[in-house]
């Protein structure tokens, strides 16, 4: 039995209504999901290592991969929310760190100089978490102007996560010519590249003109 033409034209119409309604809101779907917060991670990161520093350059690859480490990146609605997921990214590595410390420290004989620099590299980890804590809550509380109603300026912040950066970098001065000691070292220096990310992550922060 043949078709009909007008029956075959309609048909056809709404193939094609249907097609253009698919196609719209899978276009809906990706402004407003995974791929345009995807675009976003990747201009942070873009803008992240133009930001780092020449000694502590940070690739945009490596920015990408870390802060993936976290699910909660693909949920970042600004630099906010990343700079959020980069300090606790940075704090737990940290913490394992300073664990690995403890345990080391346990074991070290008293008042032998590998005890004393153990001691100093536990210090600087306990602070450096102290630190990134603080500068979470900067990120919590303050809006990106400052001001007596929003808590600290926003360069202060940049401030405080070098100063996490730094104290990282201590442990590292302290760990390089202990015998027996080369995985902490190692493990120092691992720590110290994810504090420059955090540097260059928060660098638009830095804006002294911010009242």
């Amino acid at each position: 039995m043949a078709i009909a033409p007008t029956t075959t034209i309609i048909f056809s119409a709404i193939i094609i209504m249907l097609f253009s309604s698919a196609t719209t809101t899978q276009t809906n779907n990706d402004i407003g999901g995974k791929p345009e917060r995807t675009h976003f991670i990747v201009e942070a990161c873009k803008n992240a290592s133009i930001n780092s520093s020449e000694y502590n350059h940070i690739t945009e690859e490596f920015c990408v991969s870390t802060l993936r480490q976290d699910k909660r990146s693909d949920e970042a609605k600004d630099l906010r929310d990343l700079a959020l997921v980069g300090v606790d990214i940075l704090k737990g590595h940290i913490i394992a760190a300073s664990g690995k410390v403890k345990e080391k420290l346990h074991s070290a004989k008293n008042g032998t100089s590998t005890a004393h620099y153990l001691r100093l590299c536990e210090l600087d980890y306990d602070a450096t978490v102290t630190i990134l804590n603080i500068s979470n809550t900067m990120l919590d509380y303050h809006g990106p102007k400052g001001g007596e109603k929003y808590g600290p300026l926003s360069y202060y912040l940049p401030r405080i996560v070098g100063m996490a950066s730094s104290l990282v970098d201590y442990c590292g001065h302290d760990l390089v010519d202990m015998p027996g000691q080369e995985a902490l070292y190692k493990e120092n220096i691992d720590l110290g590249k994810l504090g420059s990310l955090k540097v260059a992550l928060v660098a638009p922060y830095w804006d002294l003109t911010q009242n």
